[in-house]
């Protein structure tokens, strides 16, 4: 028996599926160790290995795909653990990344509640201090041309003078690389030859793409956090060899594909926050399972609130994440938003009105309910409501504390605003809760979409207690909380693709058979690289998928729409297709009639996928069973909720449900990764797949 492996490591678990080749799915999880994220990986395969019944070496050896989202990467940009980076950039140029692009090195990448603060609002520390920073003397013009060449004398002296100040990485960042690399490469080639071992990150190969700003920093981050990741994977991959394992791992990105090992230290800034995206490579896949192409997700973690969408089966992408304070990416990145709510989200009140968050208590100390926090957070009121059961938290393996969450609650929200403890719980519970449905109602109404027209699938530990509630307010088809709903990040991670992405910002205003022929010419350059590289990496070729998008805009406009386009050359297909697809791409996200015809149309950037569908086993589905599921009633609890007060619901084993399962509410399906509510007024019924899907009754 054949496995396929998914792994992604969390602040608190790290969550490891395992799908067999005959589509059979098991999901186990063990606690992160932040100071080794390896142990935490090696231990869940452990924890995976005993639920199979197996050794961990004979789950390893017959392991035929391992694939690895984590967070070493964000953690080490968030806390500032990454590696020592000098800057080398045009001379002149020296300040652009202390300065940074007006307000944006101040107020990106953080809440615009925090960001609107000015009295308070602070520079984050810049990752490469002044003292690191270097200019070359050397000039290449808008075109490409070389106006001043490298003095590699003059450079090789300047490096030595760096090197004694001992950096771990060096990133290379000059003005108009995306132009002509050749200055870049010979840089990189002298860096090679005074130190061989020195990690060297150069915009023209990490991104190269218009924006002196976005670009150095892009090769920043990059060169920030490669060594670390690399050292980390390289460390991962020795335990892995030496517990059995003879398949490649791989690293999930970003983009929603994943890279080589082999590739880590070239692509890192390309898997900073990629823990979310695995979420929504296992929507996309599940929703084509399901008949679903128009997919809302939302995962609901410790700290956060994650939505993303997917439309007509295709990602929505933002070509410049904010990866942290003040830190744009050139990287592609399929698009999630996110927001402050989630389990450890801290309650408080300023004496006349009751807030929720920003503030985490995270997974240290966390809730009060976990027995060592005092802050009164959402956790701790699901408790309080009866939504959860402190005795069989985590499948009974943690045990809670009421009298904690119940004395949290009381101090800090239930006597300052003269309510009841059960009163204050249900507040909390209900502005996190309309908080999520406003994030939900902001990604698809205010881009113009109708969530009548999506699926809402939820997962996180926690997103099944709350999704019921703010998908019913928003219309949506149905509400789907997967069997892998609290590790469908790993589930992801076990289904995604190789994927290799290619880039290049080349402006060209189209209107001529001049400008077709480069359109054409570059998409072929890109094109040819990609395969190159790919053939390089050592992959079998066979039954590539090329996908070309074009980042385009009215002439005069400041930001750019990605588009998909075709792969027939333009010369053929017509200028006017492109505006086609722009415009009604435009219209969809900003409303009819507000496109402009008479303007010339403008491609910036041109974009290059390669994709190679892994293999991936069909997953299996269950005969359905009776509606009936008396025999998983394991009795009965007193909830509270806001609209009703409190009435009894029904509690069910969601472990033993078999599909077919129908549970009418107001009940709490208990399963020991995650709690579900099911909502007075709505409806659960257990899918062939194992899928919890829900409804509210028709009024």
């Amino acid at each position: 028996m054949g496995y396929f492996v998914g792994a992604d490591t969390g602040g608190t678990f790290t969550d490891l599926v395992i799908i067999s080749e005959a589509g059979d799915v098991r999901f186990e999880k063990a606690f992160s160790t932040p100071h080794d994220p390896s142990r935490g990986v090696i231990n869940a395969l452990g924890n995976g290995a005993s639920l199979l019944e197996i050794g961990v070496s004979d789950l390893t050896a017959q392991t035929l795909r391992f694939t690895h989202g984590t967070t070493v990467g964000t953690n080490a940009l968030i806390q500032r653990k990454g590696a020592k980076v000098a800057l080398l950039t045009t001379e002149g140029f020296e300040d652009t990344t202390l300065i940074t692009r007006g307000p944006m090195g101040m107020n990106l990448g953080i809440p615009a509640v925090q960001a609107l603060d000015y009295a308070n609002a602070k520079r984050p520390v810049p990752i490469v201090p002044a003292g690191l920073i270097r200019g070359v003397a050397e000039r290449i013009a808008a075109s490409g041309e070389v106006i001043t060449p490298l003095d590699e004398s003059a450079v090789g002296e300047m490096l030595r003078e760096l090197l004694a100040q001992e950096p771990e990485s060096i990133a290379v960042s000059l003005l108009w690389s995306f132009r002509q690399g050749a200055h870049e490469e010979t840089v990189k080639r002298i860096i090679g030859e005074l130190s061989p071992s020195m990690h060297v990150s150069i915009s023209s190969e990490v991104a190269p793409v218009l924006g002196e700003f976005e670009r150095t920093m892009t090769t920043i981050v990059n060169a920030y956090v490669g060594p670390v990741i690399d050292r980390y994977i390289s460390n991962l991959r020795s335990s892995l060899i030496e517990m059995g394992m003879r398949s490649s791992l791989q690293i999930l990105k970003s983009s929603g594909g994943v890279t080589l090992p082999e590739r880590v230290e070239r692509e890192a800034v390309g898997i900073i926050n990629s823990g979310p995206i695995g979420g929504l490579v296992a929507a996309r896949y599940l929703g084509g399972i399901l008949g679903y192409k128009n997919i809302i997700t939302s995962d609901v973690g410790g700290t956060s609130f994650d939505v993303g969408l997917i439309r007509d089966g295709e990602f929505e992408y933002e070509q410049t994440p904010a990866l942290d304070q003040g830190v744009p990416a050139r990287t592609p990145a399929v698009k999630v938003v996110t927001v402050g709510a989630g389990g450890g989200s801290i309650a408080w009140t300023d004496g006349r009105r009751l807030h929720v968050g920003p503030q985490s208590a995270g997974s240290d100390p966390g809730p009060a309910c976990y027995g060592v926090g005092k802050d009164p957070t959402v956790t701790d009121a699901l408790v309080v409501l009866g939504i959860i059961d402190p005795a069989n938290f985590f499948g009974g393996r943690k045990q809670l504390d009421m009298h904690r969450a119940t004395d949290a609650i009381r101090v800090a929200v239930a006597e300052p605003l003269g309510l009841t403890v059960e009163e204050a719980a249900a507040g909390i519970y209900e502005i996190v809760t309309a908080r999520m449905g406003d994030l939900v109602r902001k990604v698809t109404v205010e881009s113009g979409y109708d969530p009548r027209d999506f699926a809402l699938l939820a997962y996180g530990g926690a997103g099944p207690a709350h999704a019921a509630l703010y998908s019913a307010s928003l219309g949506v088809k149905e509400l789907v909380v997967p069997f892998t709903s609290s590790v469908f990040s790993a589930f992801g991670c076990a289904l995604s693709d190789v994927r290799f992405s290619f880039v290049r910002s080349e402006p060209i205003v189209l209107g001529s058979i001049e400008s077709a022929d480069r359109y054409d010419a570059v998409f072929e350059e890109l094109e040819a690289q990609a395969l190159a590289e790919f053939a390089a990496s050592g992959q079998n070729a066979n039954g590539l998928t090329i996908v070309r998008r074009v980042d385009a805009r009215y002439k005069g406009q400041l930001n750019e729409m990605s588009i998909l386009v075709s792969n027939s050359q333009l010369v053929d297909a017509g200028i006017d297709s492109i505006r086609t697809l722009f415009e009604e791409q435009y219209e969809s996200r900003f409303g009819a009639g507000t496109t402009s015809s008479g303007v010339p149309l403008e491609v910036i950037t041109f974009r290059v996928d390669v994709i190679q569908e892994t293999l991936k086993p069909e997953l299996k589905e269950f005969p359905l069973a009776g509606e009936d599921a008396a025999n998983c009633l394991t009795g009965t609890r007193k909830l509270y909720l806001k609209a009703t007060g409190a009435i009894m619901a029904s509690i069910y084993d969601g472990d033993r449900l078999a599909p077919g399962n129908r549970i009418d509410g107001p009940a709490v399906i208990e399963r020991r990764d995650t709690t579900i509510l099911i909502p007075p007024g709505h409806t659960a019924v257990v899918d062939g797949y194992r899928n919890v899907r829900i409804k509210e009754a028709a009024k």
